[in-house]
């Protein structure tokens, strides 16, 4: 997030709440809110992002330094106070907009080092805001708030929708972008899956199905310029510059992930989650295949022609 400038430790506060909510999402698998401990000028132990269980031993410390460094002796000194934290820590995150050190790169080669306070010792990370690459977990009034700015940026890019992208730009951007979404992983197993089965694993499945929700609200923006504010979340940006190149891929992966979910359930089989349609029926288990695994092909080959050059047959 180079391009955005927090301008007050209070609004990095908030938002560090919110990272801090993501960070667990991301690396313990647990939604666990998170409030600012205390106030300027109180003591808080070297933390002011505390979560919303007492017992939770995650917390963090907030940085919001534009115009320095955070160094080693700096986060040594906030390590220092942390034993008069009374909560228990098992991993100290510290978020920050200072620009990176050496003698921080070094001791978080690793990913993170250890700490020993009085009450024995916790896991230290370090994320910085230059890092970030989208603010999603930021509700979007919070992220309005604070950064007025999108607004406008919002507004040009919908000042710029009545005009489609230059073919030739669009498939470029599109060959650069769809295959950060779209794995070889998944490509494979595309063209692998035996669709006979009766069934999708939804650990696989669920990447098309979220991408073809994602599009399919480009392809509404596209289509009807005063959606603009729809493009402000998650890579919906990105894959409008996918047009109109991209038109085509965005359609069968709409219809690949449509034609699964509406003839399917979830269940459980051999341990894991799968999309199931549940007929016993032979004709329409027939059927039902042959949609899936037509429709699986018509992504593939327009993923091929867009990305790869490869024109359908």
């Amino acid at each position: 997030m180079r391009d955005l400038l927090v301008n007050s430790w209070e609004d990095f506060q908030d938002i560090g709440c919110y990272w801090m909510r993501d960070f667990v999402l991301q690396n313990h698998d647990i939604d666990m809110p998170y409030c600012v401990y205390g106030s300027m000028g109180q003591a808080q132990g070297g933390v002011d992002l505390v979560p919303a269980s007492n017992n939770f031993g995650i917390v963090g410390q907030s940085k919001c330094w534009n115009v320095r460094s955070l160094t080693r002796a700096e986060i040594e000194k906030e390590l220092a106070k942390s034993n008069d934290y009374p909560g228990p820590i098992q991993h100290y995150v510290i978020l920050t907009t200072a620009a990176k050190h050496t003698s921080v790169q070094d001791i978080m080669k690793s990913g993170g080092f250890t700490y020993r306070r009085s009450q024995g010792s916790f896991q230290v990370h370090i994320r910085y805001w230059s890092d970030l690459e989208n603010l999603d977990f930021i509700p979007e009034q919070t992220l309005l708030r604070i950064f007025p700015s999108l607004v406008a940026q919002a507004k040009t890019i919908a000042a710029r929708q009545s005009m489609p992208n230059d073919c030739a730009d669009s498939l470029l951007h599109a060959r650069r972008v769809m295959p950060q979404l779209i794995s070889q992983a998944h490509l494979s197993w595309l063209d692998s899956w035996d669709f006979k089965l009766g069934y999708v694993p939804l650990e696989v499945f669920e990447l098309f199905h979220c991408l073809s929700i994602e599009m399919d609200r480009v392809l509404a923006v596209a289509a009807n310029p005063c959606l603009h504010e729809w493009l402000r979340e998650g890579n919906r940006a990105q894959l409008f510059k996918c047009l109109p190149a991209a038109n085509d891929l965005f359609l069968r992966v709409i219809e690949f992930a449509r034609a699964v979910v509406d003839e399917s359930v979830s269940e459980i089989l051999s341990g894991r989650l799968v999309l199931a349609h549940g007929h016993s029926d032979d004709r329409a288990k027939q059927r039902v295949a042959s949609k899936w695994e037509c429709s699986a092909q018509q992504l593939l080959l327009a993923y091929r022609e867009v990305v790869d050059g490869s024109p359908q047959s």
